[in-house]
C-alpha cells in the first residue's frame, strides 16, 4: 500500500507542527524535516498548502490508512529524537496523535516504558524510516 500525495502532505504538516511544539525548532529537527521533504520530493506549492493548515484535529482526520498512521508516527519519532532528547511537549503531542489515531503508545516499536521514546533506537533507524518513506509516497 502506498500513501497518496495528500496523505503525505498532511503527515508532513503534522510533523512540522510537532517540530514547533516546544516553541523552538532545534537545528537537528530542521535538518530532519528538510531530509524528509527531499525524500518525498515536496514541491513549493505543497509547502504552501501546508502553511494553510493549523488545526491538529483537522489534519488528523485526513490520516485514515494504517500505512499513513505508521508513517506519521515514525516521522514524529524521527523529528522528536533528532536533537538527542525527547521533550515533554513532544511526548504530549505524540501520545495525543497516537490516541486520536486509535494507536496505543504501549505497542509502538520505538516507545519504551509506556510513553518514553527510545531516542537511540530511532536515531539508528533514520535511514530505514526515510527509505520506507520514499517507497510509500506516490504522486497524485
Amino acid at each position: 500500500m502506498a500513501l497518496s500525495r495528500d496523505e503525505f502532505i498532511d503527515i508532513l504538516t503534522i510533523v512540522n507542527y510537532l517540530a514547533h511544539s516546544d516553541g523552538d525548532m532545534h537545528p537537528a529537527e530542521k535538518k530532519v524535516l528538510i531530509a524528509t521533504f527531499k525524500a518525498g520530493a515536496v514541491t513549493p506549492e505543497e509547502q504552501g498548502r501546508m502553511k494553510g493548515k493549523s488545526s491538529l484535529e483537522e489534519m488528523l482526520q485526513e490520516i485514515q490508512t494504517d500505512d499513513a498512521k505508521q508513517t506519521l508516527i515514525d516521522l514524529l519519532a524521527l523529528v522528536a529524537s533528532s536533537d538527542g532528547k525527547f521533550e515533554e511537549e513532544e511526548r504530549v503531542v505524540m501520545v495525543k496523535v497516537m490516541k486520536k489515531l486509535g494507536m496505543s503508545p504501549d505497542e509502538y516499536r520505538f516507545f519504551k516504558d509506556g510513553q518514553d521514546l527510545d531516542v537511540p533506537a530511532v536515531r539508528a533507524a533514520v535511514m530505514e524510516i526515510l527509505r520506507d518513506l520514499k517507497t510509500q509516497v506516490t504522486s497524485g
